[in-house]
């Protein structure tokens, strides 16, 4: 048992820091940003802005957590009181208070940071294949990997277009440092969308061969022609493209620099054939091919899990379809049998039969019912079950008395009782006993059902039913269920169990 709750200890553990990996990374990256931005070097001062700012962020990192624990509202409002409410609240100190904001390192660029982590992450969980909607597949659209890798690039355009437009000249002055006043961008508009545009040239670039190294070099010549062919392909692309592309990023008059200033190319220099520049594309390439490989296989690999989930779906149905005729026909024949002797009892069986088809109608077709209205079923069935056997069988009935609002998938415990009463009770010529036991304990419900075996059937199968209950149950609770049967005595044992969930 120690070793149980161990197990379970870790697995608790480790979905936290899943569910926290995508906050602290945006927290580690403002730390990182913040520290190579003022220019330090000593290890000390990177330990204490990265603790400083984990610190400051902790009620972010809360209020993800409960916003992905807690129902809607409340996570609404968990997320708000982080992510609203706190960063309002750290702003008036800083306003308030001087010493506390030169001590403290959350800024609106760390808070965007960590507020987009956290709403991305929150929202991909919401988009689940058990929840499409039109918010859901735009959400899915949009994260696609071609729109993450343009998104990511025109920030970063935007966001360097920032830097050089808050310093005077900044290539005249290098170094300067990575830091945005938001103010600037609006009082120098125009200069900041002539940094912006020739930025954006760049990321036309850097998109294209993303686009280039996905769509012809891996999907088409590595995936049919073989890695020898993506090779020799990356290097012809190394060769003709880099000496062109640097040609044209030199054109633009950002780098219209004298010689010994640096400039925008991987080289820093009016060099074409540079060597930093042709290092620059092949590292590109060798960044970018397996990141896309990954996205590939993962893309695969959700596609096969939909068709695999639509199988088990189709299959699903067929075993229902053969559940309820099977049912029907049965129910039928009793009836049929009553008119002919113009019994009394005629009119109450119309009436449980239409309650029984009822529920197979309308509740038999989802996927999960309460366990109290899938027992009423039962008791309906066997008080009908009664009515047709007249005093033939008798049913030693035991219910359990708290349900504790579990649910299960509708028409699984007939198939036993309906089994028990084909093989047992009709072949029968005597008087028969049918025991039926249904205990719950724990969420686990245990059915045990025990029925005579008559002489003339001891030696045929107990039919398709129980076959089917065991194709269904694989399907529906996968280690989470367990048929037994057993033949003592001439007497048919089924015990089934079933973990259930509220």
């Amino acid at each position: 048992m120690q070793a149980v709750i161990s197990f379970l200890s870790q697995r608790i553990k480790v979905k936290y820091v899943i569910v926290l990996l995508p906050l602290l990374a945006a927290i580690l990256l403002e730390a990182h940003i913040r520290f190579l931005s003022l220019r330090l070097s000593s290890t000390a001062h990177y330990l204490q802005i990265n603790t400083q700012l984990i610190f400051a962020c902790l009620p972010f990192l809360i209020a993800h957590v409960m916003a992905f624990k807690q129902p809607l509202r409340l996570a609404l409002i968990s997320w708000l009181l982080g992510f609203i409410a706190y960063p309002i609240l750290i702003y008036a100190l800083n306003v308030l208070f001087p010493q506390f904001a030169h001590w403290q390192h959350l800024g609106l660029q760390g808070w965007v940071l960590c507020t987009g982590a956290s709403s991305i992450w929150l929202l991909s969980q919401c988009t689940t294949a058990n929840h499409k909607s039109f918010i859901s597949n735009w959400y899915s659209s949009l994260i696609s990997l071609d729109n993450v890798v343009l998104i990511l690039l025109f920030c970063w355009s935007f966001i360097m277009a920032g830097v050089l437009n808050t310093h005077e000249n900044p290539f005249l002055n290098q170094p300067f440092e990575l830091i945005i006043e938001p103010s600037k961008i609006i009082s120098q508009f125009s200069q900041f969308m002539t940094y912006f545009w020739q930025l954006s040239v760049y990321v036309a670039i850097l998109y294209g061969l993303y686009l280039l190294n996905r769509y012809l070099l891996i999907r088409h010549l590595l995936a049919t022609h073989g890695v020898f062919t993506f090779v020799a392909a990356c290097i012809i692309v190394i060769a003709v493209l880099t000496p062109l592309l640097i040609a044209a990023v030199l054109t633009l008059p950002v780098n219209n620099l004298p010689a010994h200033i640096p400039n925008l190319t991987p080289s820093g220099s009016q060099e074409i054939f540079n060597k930093y520049n042709y290092q620059f594309m092949l590292f590109f390439l060798v960044i970018s091919t397996p990141i896309i490989l990954a996205f590939e296989r993962q893309q695969q690999q959700s596609k096969l899990n939909e068709v695999a989930k639509q199988q088990t779906q189709t299959e699903l149905k067929l075993l229902q379809q053969q559940v309820n005729p099977h049912f029907l026909f049965n129910t039928l024949n009793n009836l049929y049998a009553l008119t002919l002797t113009k019994s009394e009892q005629a009119p109450q069986l119309v009436l449980h039969l239409a309650d029984l088809l009822r529920y197979t109608v309308y509740e038999g077709q989802k996927s999960s019912v309460p366990l109290e209205k899938e027992l009423d079923y039962l008791k309906s069935f066997i008080e009908l079950q009664n009515i047709r056997s007249a005093n033939k069988c008798e049913f030693n009935l035991v219910w359990p008395n708290n349900f504790d609002a579990l649910s299960i998938t509708p028409l699984l415990l007939i198939i036993i009782v309906e089994n028990a009463i084909k093989h047992g009770v009709e072949p029968a010529s005597d008087k028969t006993h049918v025991s039926i036991e249904i205990t719950i304990n724990n969420n686990t419900l245990t059915l045990y059902c025990a029925n005579p075996i008559p002489a003339r059937v001891a030696k045929k199968e107990q039919g398709m039913g129980l076959a089917n209950l065991q194709k269904r149950l694989q399907l529906l609770y996968p280690n989470k269920h367990s048929l037994i049967t057993h033949k003592q005595d001439a007497i048919w044992q089924t015990t089934l169990t079933l973990e259930l969930q509220k």
